[in-house]
């Protein structure tokens, strides 16, 4: 039997750091590491206040925006206009029965950024999920869609907010008030 000669402290070192550099090099950054620019660190909310699912998005959306660092304001340097937020449900699969037991849900959000100077096109971005059930416990069916619709609205979030971190970072930085 013949024995393998072990690998040395120093080619694993090395192995590490070059894998190291190909992260580096290819732009990998750890997940939720973000670099908001610092003069966007105020916003305010517009939306339309009548729908339920609007309003619940618009509850995690703050609570996002905050853990990052953002803080509400009034009279924020920047406005997220929230147009709309569209929730579909279609059949994906029928079983031997006639019966749905697969379904795929589809949240849409289109919003705007506004600024003192500029107003940014309207983005529409979209996430989905399938959604796979027994229809004979109706409870854990609307349990888990409820869970999947959360998930929609993370994945929308994540996807606003790194839309708005690109828009912003291409904007000129805003004129910083004058004292007399």
């Amino acid at each position: 039997m013949r024995r393998r000669p072990a690998i040395s402290g120093l080619w694993r070192a090395c192995a590490g750091l070059l894998l190291l550099g190909l992260l580096a090099g290819c732009g990998f950054h750890l997940q939720g590491s973000y670099s908001w620019p610092a003069q966007w660190r105020s916003y305010q909310l517009d939306f339309p206040a009548r729908d339920l699912a609007m309003a619940r998005f618009v509850q995690q959306l703050g609570q996002a925006l905050r853990q990052r660092g953002l803080e509400p304001a009034p009279d924020g340097a920047l406005r997220m206009n929230l147009l709309s937020l569209t929730d579909r449900k279609t059949v994906a699969a029928i079983g031997g029965d006639g019966k749905a037991v697969e379904f795929d849900l589809l949240r849409e959000l289109r919003f705007q950024l506004v600024t003192a100077d500029w107003r940014s096109e309207v983005f529409t971005v979209t996430s989905n999920r399938r959604l796979s059930f027994d229809p004979t416990v109706v409870l854990a069916k609307e349990a888990e869609e409820e869970q999947l619709r959360r998930a929609l609205s993370r994945d929308l979030i994540e996807m606003l907010v790194l839309r708005a971190e690109a828009e912003l970072r291409a904007r000129p930085q805003p004129a910083e008030p004058q004292g007399n």
